[in-house]
């Protein structure tokens, strides 16, 4: 087993990393392959297989005495179906408030559905039937479904969220293979539409759900497993390693692995455990520290699908969808009415005079449905997503005002979007009115405190109230969510200046510098702080370098003229005011 001290830390890169190796790798057609655990599915209402545990021992305390469970999990060892024992590995962990990790989960499961285990697939029915795909799923569905190669999912979950993001999202149809005896058409790779592969079968075809059925992959599911792994590069997200069989398979000396394999983990709960440390170490993987499968896939999204995934382009999306399905039914069933009224118009049954009043009546009606339809106002029937997206289309027109009326109307409607108040403080923020766009900050960040973008705004905001503490607070907070972003650290830089903090000042401007070598903005301002403290050697090497990047910059002229001054080269400093003099001229300045 790998230890957790003595894993290379160099083997663990950040979700923004693994989206920019994905995008460089499929330009060059390489393919991935997703693999995705019970916890991928946490943020679509689905619980995880460690609070199922805790839930089920609540119920079993609840109906059984320690004796009685004990005397069934007798009668069901004697049918080699568990692997703890309850008394001595489980209860005294209960007891004492400790974790109760996967390991236990099918243990607990046999003993809280004894005597019939199928009992818990009325359970995960129960559960499954309330799930919605989070966010990530269509980010998901869309990479999957973009033609480029990256179209498997390997799953031990028994849910549907994958293929319920594909029906919603896109108008890609998935192959899904519910069964082992299908697994073929997974290593089939001619096929280009999404593929959906459950390696303990789906939730109606009689899933594997017990110790001895998962202990191995059924039918030929191993063998499958190996083949794909030659050609697709595995993402791991949401899978803690538990489930034996899948796990083995990855152990596996000869399942090789020609590219790695990434695994996600949360970063709050720390390294995975050993195994999967070793595993990360035989195969030349990498682990990928994430805040979860919606943060993960977030991340993917913006690189390999951005126009995709933004709320405007999906609800536009959806609602032509809705609408199309919408008008097609109403013009259809409208036919069938007509269709309908003139049999009636041509029959016997009643009078010709009272069947043609009739039939004029009814025609009439539906005429005038169909008008309606067809000329209902936008603005009858807006969601709270319609009148964000108007907000947005005002605020993009400069309508600052206006934008603001529409995202109050979409919060007026829907009290939880946090989007909303996000961009309404985007836009308070434009008009300078910041006390109100910290305001709306504050209520974005309690309702998703994942949302970087709102502490890095509200950051900026407190900057421009000069409250330089605040919003290093915020950026901080930005760069814990997003440490790979540049722009967080260059704006710190600038707060730790203002506070004459000039050793974080350059600490910040030059980690801005590392991961965005043509930042202009912050070698300029490196050279400020190194200007400030009379470093004028580094001050000069820092402004030439911003002009290199950008030689139509006036100002870094100015300013690195007044350091050729101070070290007497003043035939370098007149150069430079000539230069910004020429600059400004023709700028019109």
């Amino acid at each position: 087993m790998a230890d957790k001290k003595e894993f290379d830390k160099g083997k663990i890169i950040s979700a923004k990393r693994l989206a920019t190796i994905m995008k460089d790798k499929r330009k060059g057609k390489k393919k991935f392959c997703f693999i995705l655990g019970s916890g991928a599915s946490v943020e679509s209402g689905i619980p995880t297989g460690i609070t199922l545990i805790k839930q089920w021992m609540k119920e079993l305390l609840e109906i059984a005495t320690v004796d009685d469970i004990c005397n069934i999990e007798a009668t069901i060892k004697l049918k080699k179906k568990l692997k703890f024992d309850f008394r001595k590995d489980i209860l005294p962990k209960w007891e004492n408030n400790e974790p109760i990790g996967s390991e236990y989960y099918f243990d607990v499961y046999s003993l809280r559905f004894y005597p019939d285990p199928t009992d818990g697939y009325y359970f995960y029915e129960e559960k499954f039937s309330k799930a919605v795909p989070s966010f990530g799923y269509n980010a998901l569905a869309q990479i999957l479904s973009d033609g480029l190669g990256s179209n498997l999912v390997i799953t031990t979950n028994f849910d549907s969220l994958v293929e319920d993001a594909l029906f919603i999202y896109t108008d890609k149809k998935p192959l899904v293979i519910n069964h082992e005896a299908l697994a073929g058409y997974a290593a089939d790779f001619s096929i280009d539409r999404p593929v959906i592969a459950k390696v303990h079968r789906g939730l109606y075809f009689d899933p594997l759900n017990t110790p001895e059925e998962t202990d191995e992959l059924k039918g030929k599911w191993a063998e499958i497993l190996g083949s794909i792994f030659k050609f697709y590069t595995p993402v791991v997200i949401g899978y803690g390693g538990g489930d034996e069989s899948l796990m083995r398979c990855l152990e596996n000396p000869n399942v090789k692995m020609e590219n790695g394999i990434y695994w996600c983990y949360r970063e709050k709960s720390g390294l995975p455990d050993e195994r999967i440390l070793k595993l990360i170490t035989d195969k030349n993987g990498l682990l990928v520290r994430t805040a979860g499968f919606d943060a993960v896939m977030l991340a993917l999204g913006n690189a390999l699908a951005p126009k995709e995934i933004e709320p405007q382009n999906v609800g536009d999306y959806l609602k032509k969808q809705c609408d199309d399905r919408v008008s097609g039914y109403e013009k259809h069933y409208n036919e069938l009415m007509k269709e309908s009224l003139e049999k009636d118009k041509s029959g016997k049954s009643k009078p010709e005079s009272e069947s043609e009043r009739e039939f004029k009546e009814d025609t009439k009606e539906l005429d005038k449905r169909v008008e309606d339809t067809e000329n209902r106002k936008p603005t009858d029937e807006l969601t709270a997503w319609d009148y964000f997206r108007k907000g947005n289309r005002a605020y993009e027109s400069k309508d600052y005002d206006k934008a603001i009326e529409n995202y109050d109307k979409a919060i007026e409607l829907n009290p939880e979007l946090s989007e909303a108040y996000y961009n309404r403080g985007v836009a308070y923020d434009d008009l300078k009115n910041y006390d109100k766009a910290i305001e709306n900050y504050d209520k974005a960040i309690e309702l998703n405190p994942e949302l970087s973008e709102a502490y890095y705004n509200r950051g900026v905001a407190y900057d421009d109230l000069k409250n330089y503490d605040k919003a290093i607070e915020d950026y901080s907070k930005a760069i814990e969510l997003n440490p790979e972003d540049a722009d967080l650290y260059y704006f710190r830089g600038n707060a730790y200046f203002n506070l004459k903090k000039h050793d974080k000042a350059i600490e910040d401007y030059s980690k801005a510098i590392e991961l965005n070598p043509k930042n202009v903005e912050s070698y300029y301002s490196r050279g400020s702080v190194f200007d400030d403290l009379k470093k004028y050697d580094k001050a000069i090497e820092d402004y030439s370098k911003a002009i290199e990047l950008n030689p139509e910059d006036a100002y870094v002229y100015y300013f690195r003229a007044f350091v050729y001054e101070a070290l007497g080269e003043t035939e370098k400093a007149k150069a430079d005011e000539e230069m910004y003099e020429k600059l400004k001229a023709e700028q019109g300045d």
